[in-house]
């Protein structure tokens, strides 16, 4: 364990020592870089059982009504296994007087600080169970969708479509063998008496099954011990979505509703809608009180809801048709209103047009102003701590920031090159829901064409440009500070809460406020391009994106991640990354294809020159540490699918045939290097399919 005396000499304290148990000699030494490995305790992946069903049910009420029904189930269950948990800095002071404390540490602790006889003196512990053992984390996710409507035809020229929807998912998790945050309290809180040392509650009575928690010593945790500090903790919770929809298309060219050129008619589709979202979440006391020590904070219990009603039409207007010069001209229009009874009204649009001058050559193009509402988990998740952060450019002996700039964090003059970093690079946050949000309004432009060389080749080529408002999320935490540091933005270093050591993670006083905002501004831009071609047995195909930009700002900060990764960036964001594959038909029957997946290369975002993202004096760390650049990136796969019947037919695959590694980095799951990267190396799979 860790054990951080501060220097309660000193006013304000400003500094802190670190102190360990000796594993083998059982001395209450000072800490000399030793930090606990989790590695070998969490699963990289968990691993899980997912079923699911559906029943797809028509039935002809007339020649013209339908009546439909779709059933769609799942259930997904998931048991990992975590590190063991602890008191992580739950605790703050000792007793001078605990019978537990050795002369030594009793000198260090107290008497060196000025404390006597029974004082609370200050004293940091972070101590995992190692006697206790890992964590399990159960979740079961249940998901219901229902659907019941009717379709059909008014007439020649009307069809209509009512349905209603009811969709839910529920949620039930618990944690086994966390610590109980009061328990590890009354553990630590002993006194000594006739019988022995004993817990203070168990004395007067308030807690009579209290047992000390000696961490003191070597060998001193006692199974009962354990028993009396480890908890389990269980929260259910469930969304649910609840629609009534109805729409009726026509072709209004049965009227002679056409433009002069065009030989079809103007075909229109309107409609209404009604949606609600629901969210409750019900957790035990562990969760609402944030007894789990192993957790950020308080989960309340919580329950909210929407509910929106729209109008909306469509028209699909062909402008000219088999015209000499000319070709093909096709516009397309639609319209929706939505009003929201948190929010009041939204109003979403489009436009695109289609011009195909020859039968090889269509081109492409189209403006369209789109909305998203915040969720239910937008406007309603808890407010509670929670680890987000990654880093504290104040930490540490040799900060990467200077003094000035930690200053303006909230650093203490006096705390500079004082202040303790997180061995696991975790720091806290305030993280939850705002129902206040406002919807997100984006704006997207698309231009390209697709094209057709004889029989065999065909490709598309397609830019776009999308621009989001009003963007729901979050300041990152290591934003916040590095901005805060870069600028000192008073309303950016409010959120910044450094505790009495100065730190933003060994006491739940220091921490970044991550609470969900309408913050600012997204912008991507960039080029899709896809191309077929086809030769006697062979098929080759290849989608690939060309990232132009993937910017973030809003007014404190504003940067484009395009070729980086990291702690502001998160997951690689690559300039360009492809999928080719290429198919050999072996006989009607068998085929077997080869696929190629590429990721060009990313820097570490601290070695880019923007000074929003950029930090030049951290970059020597990522060189020694190899994680400065990860190079292109290129993965093989291989399968083969043979049809025995009509409809049974078997794949049989291996993905990343080559075993090629992913790049390690300090923390692999904030820049998303699972869902770039295979974790796992080479992969087999079998699938057998039955049906139509």
């Amino acid at each position: 364990g860790t054990f951080v005396v501060p220097d309660s000499i000193s006013t304000p304290a400003n500094s802190a020592v670190q102190y360990l148990v000796d594993p083998d000699t059982g001395e209450f030494r000072l800490r000399d870089g030793e930090v606990f490995n989790y590695g070998p305790f969490n699963h990289i992946q968990r691993p899980d059982t997912t079923w699911s069903a559906g029943a797809f049910i028509d039935y002809d009420l007339t020649d013209k009504v339908t009546a439909y029904s779709e059933i769609m189930f799942m259930d997904d269950y998931t048991d990992a296994q975590i590190a063991p948990s602890g008191n992580f800095y739950r605790t703050n002071s000792i007793n001078c007087d605990n019978p537990m404390l050795s002369p030594e540490q009793l000198q260090i602790i107290c008497t060196d600080q000025g404390y006597t006889g029974s004082d609370i003196a200050p004293l940091f512990i972070g101590r995992r169970n190692v006697e206790g053992g890992p964590r399990t984390n159960n979740i079961r996710h249940t998901s219901y969708r229902l659907v019941n409507g009717f379709r059909g035809d008014l007439n020649d020229t009307w069809s209509f479509d009512a349905h209603a929807l009811y969709g839910t998912a529920i949620v039930n998790e618990s944690y086994i063998n966390d610590l109980n945050v009061d328990r590890i309290v009354k553990s630590l809180d002993v006194i000594s008496t006739p019988d022995g040392p004993a817990c203070r509650s168990a004395v007067n009575g308030s807690d009579s099954d209290c047992v000390p928690w000696n961490i003191f010593s070597n060998g001193g945790v006692t199974p009962e011990a354990v028993d009396y500090i480890s908890t389990v903790a269980v929260a259910k919770g469930w969304t649910k979505t609840e629609v009534a929809s109805a729409a009726l298309t026509g072709n209004l060219g049965d009227y002679g509703i056409r433009i002069p050129y065009a030989e079809d008619g103007i075909v229109v589709v309107g409609g209404v809608e009604y949606r609600k979202e629901t969210l409750d979440y019900d957790p035990d006391e562990v969760y609402s009180k944030g007894l789990r020590a192993g957790s950020g904070g308080r989960t309340p219990p919580i329950h909210g809801s929407f509910n929106v009603t729209e109008v909306f039409t469509e028209a699909l207007v062909p402008l000219v048709q088999d015209a000499a010069f000319v070709g093909d001209i096709t516009l397309e229009l639609a319209y929706r209103y939505s009003d929201y009874n948190l929010y009041g009204g939204a109003e979403t649009y489009k436009g695109a047009l289609t011009w195909a001058p020859v039968e090889s050559l269509m081109f492409r193009g189209g403006y369209n102003r789109a909305v998203r509402a915040p969720s239910v988990l937008n406007l309603f998740r808890p407010q509670g701590f929670g680890l987000g952060g990654s880093e504290d450019i104040c930490a540490g002996a040799t900060p990467t920031a200077t003094e000035a700039q930690c200053l303006n964090t909230g650093v203490l003059p006096g705390q500079y090159g004082t202040i303790l970093s997180n061995p696991a690079d975790q720091y806290n946050t305030l993280q939850g829901g705002n129902p206040d949000l406002t919807p997100e309004t984006a704006d997207t432009i698309t231009a390209g064409f697709v094209f057709r060389l004889g029989d065999r080749f065909s490709g598309s080529v397609d830019y776009y440009k999308i621009d989001i408002e009003d963007t729901i999320g979050n300041l990152g935490a290591d934003d916040i500070v590095q901005t805060c540091a870069n600028t000192g933005n008073e309303q950016l270093c409010s959120l910044i809460h450094r505790d009495s050591l100065g730190t933003l993670w060994l006491s739940q006083e220091g921490y970044t406020e991550t609470t969900n905002q309408n913050i600012g501004q997204l912008a991507a831009e960039g080029v899709d391009v896809t191309a077929d071609y086809q030769i006697g047995a062979f098929d080759i195909g290849l989608v690939g994106t060309y990232m132009l930009a993937d910017r973030f700002s809003n007014p404190l900060t504003d940067y484009d991640c395009v070729g980086y990764f990291g702690n502001q960036c998160g997951q690689p964001d690559a300039e360009w990354r492809h999928k080719a594959r290429v198919s050999w038909a072996l006989s009607e029957n068998t085929s077997v294809s080869a696929a190629w997946r590429f990721i060009s290369s990313v820097e570490i975002d601290d070695a880019s020159p923007d000074p929003d993202i950029g930090n030049p004096s951290a970059m020597d760390k990522w060189r020694t540490n190899g994680i400065d650049k990860i190079d292109d990136e290129s993965f093989f796969d291989l399968a083969a699918t043979h049809r025995f019947t009509e409809r049974l037919r078997a794949t049989v695959g291996v993905n990343n045939i080559f075993d090629t590694e992913p790049p390690l980095a300090p923390s692999m799951s904030s820049t998303g290097f699972t869902a770039n990267y295979d974790p796992l190396g080479r992969y087999g799979f079998i699938r057998l399919t039955y049906g139509d």
